[in-house]
């Protein structure tokens, strides 16, 4: 039920900011929007915004968020709620987007270009109290967890491969983020017989320090298959734990496997640095 008088809320805001929308062919820009152009949300004021939305009303408002629940829609537009930030699941946003062809989902991460219109008060559904900015977007965009989250500080590009008896091992490129490091690579079985490949064998190598697996679920990035038939190659990200994005060389230790056990496969080890 509350949900349906959130919606409710975010259809009012909508229908606000739609005033003097038009006039023949010729665009009004509605008065709120004047005179935001010259208020903008601060860093700093963040935090005060989700305590006292009114005190900025009209105000531009910038921010990378997650959908929490399924979006609503209408003939006018749809309407979504928005945790601001997504990392801790806070700061609870109503968004209203004037698109009704806009597609959305629950648990999408979007970047959001809006004026903060208005000011709800509530309960949750555990009879809390709520106090949310409603904003009417500007632009919405879908991101993905990466960018939204996880994005790049800075990268060592490779492209370096070993090839033993046809299985084929690259280094793609190694990203540094605040939450995690990802390794590419693409595994390619150029040989007669089925091979295996185990994330979890993978190593990163760092001043001394061994780096192991460790899968970041929250990204849902593209995993390598562990058995990969003849003539198939598999791409795919492996995480692990954050690393100083300053450092310039890692060293990456993998193994694998051939059902051909006339191969003698040995660890696949690569130097990568700037």
């Amino acid at each position: 039920m509350k949900k349906l008088l959130f919606s409710s809320m975010l259809v009012l805001s909508l229908g606000l900011a739609a005033c003097g929308s038009s006039d023949g062919d010729k665009t009004k820009v509605p008065a709120s929007e004047k005179s935001a152009e010259a208020k903008t949300i601060s860093d700093g004021d963040i935090a005060k915004l989700y305590t006292s939305p009114k005190k900025y009303k009209d105000y531009n408002y910038s921010f990378i968020g997650k959908v929490f629940i399924t979006p609503e829609k209408d003939d006018d537009g749809v309407y979504l709620q928005v945790y601001a930030d997504p990392q801790k699941s806070e700061h609870n946003t109503l968004v209203a987007f004037e698109d009704p062809n806009f597609e959305v989902n629950d648990g999408d991460y979007v970047k959001i270009d809006g004026i903060v219109k208005d000011e709800f008060k509530g309960e949750n559904m555990l009879g809390g109290s709520v106090v949310a900015p409603l904003i009417t977007a500007k632009s919405i965009e879908v991101i993905s967890y990466v960018d939204a989250v996880a994005p790049t500080i800075a990268t060592l590009t490779s492209g370096e491969e070993i090839n033993q008896h046809g299985f084929v091992v690259k280094v793609d490129k190694i990203e540094f983020a605040k939450p995690h490091t990802r390794l590419y690579l693409t595994v390619t079985n150029n040989t007669k017989d089925k091979i295996s490949f185990f994330s979890h064998n993978v190593k990163l190598v760092s001043n001394g320090t061994q780096f192991e697996e460790e899968t970041d679920y929250d990204a849902d990035l593209p995993s390598i298959q562990s058995e990969i038939l003849p003539g198939v190659s598999s791409s795919g990200v492996i995480t692990f734990p954050a690393i100083d994005a300053s450092t310039t060389t890692l060293q990456v230790n993998a193994e694998g496997y051939s059902d051909n056990y006339n191969l003698d496969i040995k660890p696949f080890i690569f130097t990568v640095g700037k």
